[in-house]
């Protein structure tokens, strides 16, 4: 349905609050929302001028922080690439933005192509996952062979779902089920006549769907006065307006009533039968061992082996007979469900075991658990791990961000140690500051690094006053003496 026009006095008042915001507005970001919001009033007063003003403020301060943001990121995934190709495409006239902006989008449409292939071809794909396959290749159409790509696996994907919603809409029988095989028509709509057997399950849903009992209003008499007629006009809106509230025992006894309509009766009956007969074969195999009759006695052991066997059978009977009763959202609900609290019983066990490793050296985390953000943002590792530094190592900090000489003088440290481990150094993860400061120095302007770092870690507690600018000036200088070394 199409969205209803905007009258002369909302358009008039949205384009005021905008103008307040853009007197305000102070970053790019704000700017380029207030460009979207401009747009939006399309010919409404000067609001084309007012989206190029939008966009000319942000244009300078966007290019300048997303172009470095790119650059100094390791790894850029597709929607931090998608994101930049969009505000560069907004800022097109300025600079190369225009040529950005498709470098950019070329890139994320490279990413999604890897990740859509690698779901294809992967022998061990889910159907859920083809289909996220398929809408990465819609997203991304024209780029390399996504169009013939497209067509096989869009066509492969269809046939699997209209087949799971036909066959889900021949057994369906409730509400629920009708809609559930809806939407999985609605998803391969291009296939077939899915679109109309999608509209079908729609209607037949909508028949069985339980109706909303109707408030029941006396009948005003047909000769009466006014003042009658008024008053029993205002008793019948009163009622209409302030509906009986719902306690929580009425709100479950609907939850029940609506679970209990959408469940499979024939399947229903199954379970219980199957159930029974279970129940029944385990009193039977427990009777064994206190009977007294002879016959039973001799042949007691192939007894018992044959109410096993009729006890596994009829387990399995009743649990695929319940699972078929369930909806196909009652049967995701239950397994969620399940889940939790297969979780919750395995996680004591888990901490137990996690804490027992990490007792003898042995940390299945894979993280420091110091607590400092100087120690997480290196990652050491065990000696025998510690492969490949180059690619491992990387300071997260920045220098312009620390806000007092204890954090500088944590950013200095943290360079130092990334280049000595890259030299070869190897460090054991229960070594502490002092003791690596011992093993690795090589002359008293290291050994000052290192005394100056102790007392950054105790900032603080009253040793910040001792982290001079000087200081750390001095520090600096030194890292940046071993470093041409």
């Amino acid at each position: 349905m199409a969205d209803r026009p905007m009258t002369e006095s909302e358009l008039n008042a949205r384009y005021i609050a905008a103008t307040r915001r853009f007197a305000e507005a102070s970053s790019w970001r704000a700017y380029i929302e207030l460009a979207d919001e401009f747009h939006a009033l399309d010919t409404y007063s000067d609001a084309a001028q007012m989206y190029l003003r939008c966009i000319k403020a942000a244009s300078a301060p966007a290019y300048r922080e997303i172009t470095e943001r790119i650059a100094s990121l390791s790894a850029p995934t597709a929607d931090e690439y998608r994101e930049a190709a969009r505000v560069m495409q907004l800022i097109s006239d300025y600079s190369d933005a225009r040529e950005l902006a498709r470098v950019y989008a070329i890139r994320a449409k490279a990413f999604d192509y890897a990740e859509a292939t690698a779901l294809v071809m992967n022998s061990d794909a889910t159907l859920e996952e083809i289909g996220r396959a398929v809408e990465i290749f819609r997203a991304i159409k024209g780029y390399k062979d996504t169009r013939e790509l497209l067509e096989r696996y869009e066509r492969y994907y269809g046939e699997k779902m209209y087949a799971e919603g036909v066959a889900l809409m021949e057994r369906a029988h409730v509400y629920s089920a009708f809609e559930d095989a809806a939407e999985i028509f609605e998803r391969v709509s291009y296939y077939a006549d899915a679109a109309a057997l999608a509209a079908t399950c729609r209607k037949r849903a909508q028949k069985l769907r339980p109706k909303s009992k109707k408030v029941r209003t006396s009948n005003v008499p047909a000769k009466t006065d006014e003042v009658a007629v008024t008053r029993v006009r205002d008793t019948v809106t009163a009622t209409r307006v302030k509906p009986k509230k719902q306690t929580p025992a009425d709100e479950t006894r609907n939850q029940l009533r609506e679970v209990w309509e959408s469940l499979d009766k024939r399947r229903l009956v199954w379970v219980i039968l199957w159930w029974a007969l279970f129940v029944a074969d385990l009193s039977f195999s427990i009777s064994i061992s206190g009977s007294q009759n002879a016959w039973i006695a001799k042949y007691a052991n192939e007894l018992r082996l044959a109410s096993t066997i009729v006890a596994v059978v009829t387990a399995a009977l009743g649990v695929r007979d319940l699972l078929r009763m369930l909806t196909p959202s009652m049967r995701r609900k239950l397994g969620k469900a399940a889940l939790r609290v297969l979780a919750r019983i395995v996680k004591p066990f888990v901490t137990a075991v996690t804490k027992v490793l990490a007792g003898i050296g042995i940390d299945l985390t894979r993280r420091n658990r110091l607590g400092g953000r100087d120690e997480r943002s290196i990652v050491f590792g065990d000696e025998e791990k510690v492969k490949k530094p180059k690619k491992r190592l990387k300071n997260d900090l920045k220098w312009a961000e620390q806000t007092d000489n204890a954090a500088r003088v944590r950013f200095i440290f943290i360079d130092y140690m990334i280049r000595r481990i890259r030299e070869g150094y190897r460090m054991k993860r229960t070594m502490t500051p002092a003791e690596i400061g011992r093993d690795v120095t090589r002359d008293e302007e290291e050994q000052k690094l290192f005394q100056a770092y102790d007392m950054a870690r105790y900032a603080g507690k009253g040793a910040a006053d001792e982290l001079t600018d000087a200081l750390v000036g001095e520090l600096r200088a030194i890292a940046q003496k071993q470093k041409k070394n």
